[in-house]
């Protein structure tokens, strides 16, 4: 079995139990964590010799200095919790990804040709300024993760969003407004990772309603997700329901809770 404390300095390891967030409902393989980048700046600077080179040159294409350290500790954060799920080193997880739409395939040991049937190890990434979320599953996933946008932002996210939305957001109190806009927009882009196509498709045609919780037709759940009181962060996470199925074609049908 793979001992973390070997690769990970000990007693130097993460408490990622306070990082974890509770996903009320959820099936058991599903996991969320939500981490502040500046708590765990010195620990992932001294792991980053973990990434893989496609990771280390897509950071040199960064030029401003804190986008490109939080997409590196970003990208540790990651492979450590791939890691511990898999039972392995962190540098020996590979991540694969879609050559034409940069969607992310179920994660895998390197050198080992595959796991147990019926249970990928598949992920999905979130960043904003300072945060990072990672969601895991035996299942298609997505995470979308925002801070909350402002009135400007919104007014303009606004725009994009589903006609039926635009219209139950309009009838939002404008002091409210900017954060049921954001709401909206973590569950369409949480969606819209699940179905592994990203903003490749038009975000317009994703009707999420105003249920926090939602079945969509595709066999797709979205849930917001709980932050601490008084935080301007905004998340959610979708899953498919059948873990041995996908998404079926999306279409602008009548969603059910």
């Amino acid at each position: 079995m793979y001992d973390a404390t070997e690769h990970t300095g000990g007693s130097d390891e993460l408490d990622w139990s306070k990082r974890r967030r509770r996903l009320r409902d959820a099936p058991r393989d599903v996991d969320l964590f939500v981490v502040a980048l500046a708590e765990i700046d010195d620990w992932a600077t001294m792991s980053t010799w973990w990434l893989g080179e496609d990771e280390l040159a897509r950071a040199r294409e960064l030029r401003e200095e804190t986008r490109r350290r939080e997409f590196l500790n970003s990208r540790v954060v990651l492979r450590r919790l791939l890691a511990l799920r898999l039972d392995c080193p962190p540098e020996a997880v590979e991540l694969p990804r879609n050559p034409t739409t940069g969607a992310p395939g179920p994660a895998r040991v390197r050198g080992v040709k595959a796991l147990e049937p019926g249970d990928p190890v598949q992920f999905s990434l979130a960043r904003t300024s300072g945060y990072v979320a990672v969601a895991m599953a035996n299942r298609p996933v997505g995470v979308d993760l925002e801070l909350r946008q402002s009135n400007q932002q919104s007014e303009s996210l606004l725009r994009v969003l589903h006609p039926s939305d635009q219209s139950r957001l309009l009838r939002v109190p404008a002091r409210r407004r900017a954060r049921a806009v954001t709401d909206a927009w973590v569950r369409v882009e949480a969606l819209l990772k699940a179905r592994r196509t990203g903003l490749s498709v038009d975000p317009s045609t994703v009707h999420v309603g105003a249920e926090n919780r939602v079945r969509h037709p595709d066999g797709l759940v979205v849930t917001g997700v709980r932050t601490r009181r008084g935080s301007q962060l905004h998340a959610a996470v979708a899953w498919l329901e059948d873990p041995l199925g996908s998404p079926e074609p999306w279409t602008d049908r009548p969603m059910g809770r």
